[in-house]
């Protein structure tokens, strides 16, 4: 009987590890992620890193985050965008390489600032909130990791509004995006209990 009691109690805990992190970034997303065309304005919008090609190009989910910041700085959502991820993405500068995406598409470059300490969700967002001292902005991802993005943006005072890459539309993208899905459980837990 004894066993049994510990063997409920640990459900419970491990309930309680893995079960308050969503509903933490469920609520302070909540009402939050935004389409392109609803999205308050802000005057920068940051977009996070998520990998660099071989051949020096952006990783297809990152042109789409990419794309979403074109779209949001042509029709005035945005006014200047942080481009944050790492120095070193397959001997490129993650950032280096966003930048010229965005130039190459009509973005004028002294609207794009780099943070090359974006390694990571968390370090963009401090980075966001303490070395520019933003107050606000739009966090630009792809949509699976948007509620996750805005809540730790939220957890460091910042007023954070979301748009989010529809990954799952291109096929290309599927497996990637359902990779992510998955992924996003893990990252979250990890995001609510030791990124502070």
């Amino acid at each position: 009987m004894r066993g049994l009691w510990v063997g409920l109690l640990g459900l419970v805990g491990l309930g309680v590890v893995t079960g308050l992190p969503s509903a933490w970034a469920f609520a302070r997303s909540a009402g939050r992620i935004r389409s392109a065309t609803d999205v308050p304005e802000a005057e920068v919008g940051v977009v996070l890193g998520a990998g660099v090609r071989w051949d020096g190009t952006p990783s297809l989910i990152l042109q789409g985050r990419l794309n979403v910041a074109k779209e949001l700085y042509d029709a005035g959502k945005i006014r200047r965008i942080i481009v944050s991820g790492s120095p070193e993405s397959r001997g490129f500068s993650e950032p280096v390489v966003m930048r010229h995406h965005l130039v190459s598409h009509g973005v004028p470059a002294d609207a794009i600032a780099l943070d090359e300490s974006g390694v990571d969700t968390w370090r963009s967002c401090v980075r966001a909130a303490g070395e520019f001292g933003l107050r606000e902005l739009t966090v630009i991802s792809t949509d699976f990791h948007l509620r996750r993005a805005v809540a730790m943006c939220r957890r460091l005072g910042v007023d954070a509004h979301g748009v989010g890459h529809h990954a799952a539309a291109d096929w290309r993208l599927q497996r990637v995006a359902a990779r992510g899905v998955r992924r996003e459980f893990l990252a979250t837990v990890k995001a609510f209990w030791f990124s502070h």
